[in-house]
């Protein structure tokens, strides 16, 4: 299904019958990265699904969307939609998204699950950084436009499954994003969370985790041992198993 958003198409797709449930996926994933997460969920919950601007069948974002641009789409999603007091299910940026609306929006949902959220960044110099860095500012004003024709050859040849390389047409989005820290909106949240993580996970490593159960006031975090940043993805059935066992105490 589809639905016009300020004039933006959104593919979305509806399982199940039940309360509510959200569930977004993450940076480079579609709606189907969670489907079969959804189908546990489908059986007891009515669970809605959507790509997120410039992924699957949606189109792409305005170049100057960040978290928050992504977070008010999702926000109109639901109010156009009308789902009403929904739970929602985040993986890695999906979770971001729901920590922003979480703390803006303290009574949009009824939970909040956070699997392997990316709330924060390591703040890393890149290697043309650094080369640009070292070249005296007299002489930098003169190889400055260069610049980013030597930084995309060098992610070209040396990192070729970066997310900057596989998503070109997000590259103004993801460069935004990826120097925004939302520990500041995680001490504002006020609903039940859940935290789930993969003990193995050097995409946003566990200890970003535990982090975050100390930034949300009465939160929880699980750890799946010997699992990874795709935890929800690749153990649905174990996820969503976590899921229901804190959606029954709350």
């Amino acid at each position: 299904m589809y639905i016009r958003i300020d004039n933006r198409k959104i593919h979305y797709k509806i399982l199940g019958k039940g309360s509510p449930i959200i569930m977004v996926h993450g940076w480079g994933g579609t709606l189907y990265s969670l489907h079969p997460l959804a189908l546990h969920a489908s059986r007891t919950h009515t669970v809605y699904l959507l790509d997120l601007p410039g992924f699957g069948k949606s189109d792409n974002p305005p170049p100057h969307w960040g978290v928050e641009g992504y977070a008010d789409l999702v926000y109109r999603f639901i109010t156009t939609v009308n789902i009403e007091h929904p739970i929602y299910v985040g993986h890695s940026f999906g979770g971001s998204i729901g920590i922003y609306l979480a703390s803006h929006y303290p009574t949009l949902f009824t939970s909040l699950i956070l699997c392997n959220s990316a709330y924060k960044r390591e703040m890393r110099v890149s290697f043309t950084a650094r080369v640009f860095k070292r070249i005296p500012s007299s002489f930098r004003t003169i190889v400055a436009p260069i610049e980013p024709i030597v930084k995309k050859l060098y992610y070209r040849l040396f990192h070729k499954s970066s997310d900057l390389m596989r998503y070109p047409h997000l590259e103004a989005n993801f460069r935004k994003i990826i120097i925004q820290d939302l520990s500041g909106e995680a001490t504002k949240i006020t609903i039940p969370t859940c935290i789930i993580w993969g003990e193995n996970d050097t995409y946003t490593p566990v200890v970003w985790g535990y982090e975050l159960e100390k930034l949300i006031q009465g939160s929880r975090i699980k750890v799946f041992p010997q699992t990874r940043h795709n935890l929800p993805l690749k153990f649905p059935q174990e996820v969503w198993g976590e899921i229901a066992a804190f959606l029954s105490t709350h």
